[in-house]
């Protein structure tokens, strides 16, 4: 796999891996925003396409369904022809799905604005995928911290997108339509933009730079990469296992807590102010403080963050199980670690598979594993409804205690029996 970076000097690589970071960081946030601004109206239009809010959450499901399915897809590709290549495939997915978005939305036509949105999922999966590439050029010792950073760039997304909201529903309303459509014509623009970004910046392609492509092996001498073979690559090896509970559980307990939380706090009397402050405190939680998660992952060791990640989800947990009445005191750190004990966990979760499997499966073995977690945050997703409806969201929080203690233990065994984590192989 190193055979591409043969001739550069240190100064050489580091300028590459700087000019990617910045690449990834823009992209990152056209990304973000566009997945923010959709998440704004998604619901909402399907309560209007359907005429009740009783499956609205479908709209939620598609985006799942097409990050999930685009994973491994975008990853097998980016294995043959590059990131560059990749990531601008499915930002440009994501546009024309935004597109056709728009056109259900417009015309409250259901088929088409589902179809719209398992498209702009696959936008999400390839600026989920973007965390990787900045993994590729990075030294072992800052693996963790490139990612983060990239994880960090999300905030601006995520905070600026549903700011634009507002905006983009009058600019829609302009042309003659709800207001509740602009948001996709925007999240369709912005998707372009980080394509154009990608397309344009990420020259030379770090996963070219170190020899990481298929395209740049002889003829046969890499199997053929598939799911059910990076999935085996994954399970035989200890730290690539506890890399993919990680990644499943830190996305699985943050996305059922989460998804609600507004439900909750409602059916208490809070006003939907105090929920959006308190969702985006979870938010600042999730990407503001990734730096940090990157820096103690990469300080102390990839197991070990993992575990502090599953103690301070067990923290989120308890104090959101103890909100019966969902008082702010307890629902604004309870969210606020949420999202905390999430970046520990993805950010040294990543890094960790990522050093873990063989070189020339690592982005195949990336792919499978976004698969895995997406599928699982689309299950969260939808069983804690039917948990929320049926015993309550103290129940819903106690199955994310015990979910995240089982990632602590798992993490804290394998660091008493391996050490702190895996010995790092160069990136190139």
């Amino acid at each position: 796999m190193s055979s591409g970076a043969v001739g550069l000097s240190a100064e050489e690589r580091q300028a590459i891996q700087r000019r990617t970071l910045g690449v990834l960081f823009a992209s990152s946030i056209f990304g973000r925003a566009s997945m923010s601004l959709g998440f704004v109206v998604a619901a909402v239009i399907m309560k209007d396409i359907l005429g009740s809010s009783t499956w609205a959450g479908a709209s939620t499901a598609a985006i799942t369904v097409g990050t999930a399915l685009s994973a491994s897809a975008l990853a097998a590709y980016m294995n043959r022809k590059g990131r560059r290549p990749g990531l601008t495939l499915g930002y440009v997915v994501a546009t024309v799905g935004g597109l056709i978005a728009v056109v259900g939305a417009a015309q409250l036509s259901l088929v088409p604005y589902l179809i719209g949105l398992a498209l702009i999922g696959v936008g999400q999966g390839g600026t989920n995928l973007a965390r990787y590439a900045a993994a590729d050029l990075a030294e072992p010792s800052g693996r963790s911290k490139a990612i983060s950073y990239v994880v960090f760039a999300s905030t601006v997304g995520a905070v600026g997108g549903p700011a634009l909201a507002g905006p983009a529903g009058d600019l829609g309303e302009r042309f003659g339509y709800d207001e509740l459509v602009g948001p996709f014509g925007f999240a369709a623009l912005f998707f372009l933009l980080g394509g154009v970004v990608v397309w344009a910046g990420l020259r030379p392609d770090p996963l070219v730079v170190i020899g990481g492509t298929t395209e740049q092996s002889d003829p046969g001498s890499r199997p053929q990469a598939s799911f059910s073979r990076s999935m085996r690559i994954i399970w035989a090896n200890p730290m690539a296992r506890l890399a993919l509970i990680g990644l499943v559980i830190s996305q699985a307990v943050m996305v059922m807590v989460m998804a609600m939380t507004p439900l909750h706090m409602e059916e208490h009397g809070h006003s939907i102010g105090l929920v959006g402050w308190v969702l985006s405190a979870h938010t600042a939680g999730m990407f503001a403080f990734a730096p940090l998660a990157g820096w103690a992952s990469d300080r102390y060791g990839r197991v070990a963050a993992i575990a502090v990640g599953g103690a301070v989800l067990v923290a989120a947990t308890v104090m959101t199980a103890l909100a019966g009445e969902a008082p702010a005191i307890l629902m604004f750190p309870g969210l606020y670690l949420l999202g905390l004990g999430w970046s520990f966990g993805m950010v040294a979760s990543s890094a960790l598979l990522t050093e873990s499997v063989p070189a020339e499966d690592a982005v195949s073995a990336q792919g499978a594993a976004d698969l895995v977690t997406s599928f699982a945050s689309g299950a969260g997703a939808l069983g804690s409804g039917l948990v929320f409806t049926m015993a309550g969201f103290h129940i819903l929080s106690g199955i994310g205690i015990v979910a995240s203690g089982l990632m602590m233990v798992a993490a804290y065994a394998r660091g008493r029996l391996s050490g702190p984590g895996p010995v790092v192989r160069p990136a190139g």
